[in-house]
């Protein structure tokens, strides 16, 4: 997503685009007017993005929750339309972010809300590129927050609840692949995570120097006898 164009489309506004584009040509479409209601073919559209992610997941793939999916994509649209169409008022981007995600969480959950999530990190860069100081970059890192498995990457969170996806072994890999990527310090101090790096990253520290300084500040040089947890 990170050199993708951005499209304000004079057609109506249709989450199924949005999805398609996105998933296939990295493009955020959008409209400056609401969204209408997702059909049928949105959740055709959420059902092969899960699909297609699913077979790049490495172990289980947790469930897919089509309630999460959809809320996450009309969440995301309206995050677009909000970097996109900067005249939109402050009270459609309090109610857009007023709208709690309607089912429980757990690996299911956080995985198919992952599926557009995901894109946050670019979205909350972009946006601060346009105007750091803008309210929206708050509410942004408040969704980050929340969901911390779609937000590695960004800056300055606190109070990160992993519980909900940490136990399940694929996702667990999929966070702790994505904090090695980013080169996110600010993700370890958790001992699961600190764990499931040190095991991944094991003897070959210099694919993730600053990681590795972290997690091994502690090691006089010995030999590094990783745990049985891996990811």
């Amino acid at each position: 997503m990170e050199d993708t164009g951005q499209t304000l489309s004079e057609a109506g506004p249709s989450l199924a685009s949005f999805v398609h584009a996105l998933a296939n040509d990295g493009r955020i479409v959008v409209s400056p007017d609401p969204i209408a209601p997702p059909d049928e073919t949105t959740l055709s559209e959420l059902v092969e993005l899960n699909q297609r992610a699913q077979a790049e997941l490495a172990g289980e793939p947790p469930g897919f929750s089509s309630e999460g999916a959809l809320w996450a994509a009309n969440l995301l649209y309206q995050i677009c339309q909000f970097v996109v169409c900067r005249d939109i008022g402050e009270g459609q981007i309090a109610a857009a972010f007023a709208m709690e995600c309607p089912v429980a969480r757990g690996p299911d959950t956080d995985w198919s809300a992952d599926l557009l999530l995901r894109h946050l990190p670019a979205l909350i860069r972009l946006a601060q590129q346009l105007s750091n100081g803008d309210p929206l970059v708050q509410e942004l890192k408040k969704v980050a927050a929340t969901w911390p498995l779609s937000s590695v990457g960004v800056t300055d969170l606190a109070d990160l609840n992993l519980d909900t996806f940490i136990h399940q072994p694929a996702l667990a890999r999929l966070y702790g692949e994505r904090i090695v990527a980013a080169g996110d310090t600010n993700r370890l101090g958790d001992s699961r995570v600190d764990d499931l790096l040190r095991a991944a990253i094991g003897v070959h520290r210099d694919l993730a120097p600053e990681i590795a300084k972290r997690l091994f500040e502690n090691d006089s040089g010995g030999q590094f006898r990783p745990s049985e947890t891996t990811i």
